[in-house]
Parts: C-alpha cells; sequence; structure tokens
C-alpha cells in the first residue's frame, strides 16, 4: 500500500515523498505481527496524515475506518482466484481475517489468504485515494 502511494508521489512530486522509506511500513502486515489493527488501515493512516491537516485526517481516516467495517472484501480478487468475501464489522486484522478464514476454510499460511490481504490492501488504497481527492478537491 504505502508503495503505491509513496512511489506514485515521490514519481509525480518528488520531495518530500521521495524521501519516506517504503520498508517503514513492512512491519505493518499481520496486523502489526499481533493480529491488531488491519495494516492497511495503519498504512492509510499514515498516508493521509502526510497530506492532510490534522483535523481534515481526523475525518478522512474516520470516513475509510466506517467503509472499512462496513464493505464486503476484497472487492479486489488478485489472480482471478474468486475468493469468497467477508464484512469484517471490526478494524481488527484478527476479525477481518479470521471471519475469511473460518468462511473460506483456507489455514493463516496459505497463499489464497495472503492473496485476500493483498486485495483488501488494494481495496483500502483504492477507497483511501478516492476519500482524498474527495477530501481536497
Amino acid at each position: 500500500m504505502a508503495e503505491g502511494f509513496f512511489g506514485v508521489l515521490s514519481e509525480e512530486v518528488g520531495y518530500p515523498f521521495n524521501q519516506i522509506p517504503v520498508l517503514t511500513f513492512a512491519n505493518y502486515s499481520a496486523g502489526f505481527q499481533q493480529s491488531s489493527l488491519c495494516g492497511s488501515l495503519g498504512a492509510a493512516a499514515a498516508c493521509i496524515g502526510t497530506v492532510c491537516e490534522p483535523d481534515m485526517a481526523k475525518k478522512v481516516i474516520g470516513e475509510l475506518e466506517n467503509w472499512y467495517k462496513d464493505a464486503v472484501l476484497p472487492m479486489y480478487q488478485p489472480e482471478n482466484l474468486n475468493l469468497p468475501t467477508t464484512v469484517a464489522n471490526s478494524l481488527l486484522c484478527k476479525d477481518s481475517v479470521g471471519l475469511f478464514m473460518e468462511e473460506s476454510g483456507y489455514e493463516y499460511g496459505s497463499p489464497e489468504r495472503k492473496a485476500r490481504c493483498a486485495g483488501v490492501a488494494a481495496d483500502t488504497t483504492k477507497k483511501m485515494v478516492e476519500l482524498l481527492n474527495e477530501a481536497l478537491a
């Protein structure tokens, strides 16, 4: 997610976005390694915070979080796997992924679960950019 956001801004805008090491966000996966907040939401909050004033950032992050809780995910289906979709009703990785694993029967380490989370990250990035475009228009 961060690579897509900061990578594009780095190429199109340059400074200061070309100074942000995207590897900083690698530890956001697996709910910050503790199945806590979905890493795509954490990365999105960081991205939003770099382009919005604090009050606007809070509003956009809140809108994104509300969308995430109710969204049928993944919308984007990496590798055309036709994965089952679920609604997390939560911001937590353990709830979102757990519900998917329960519904699908896939194990945590499976390629399908990894593809599902990649799809959720793509969906979250897309929604984040839509909300930012609206807020900053």
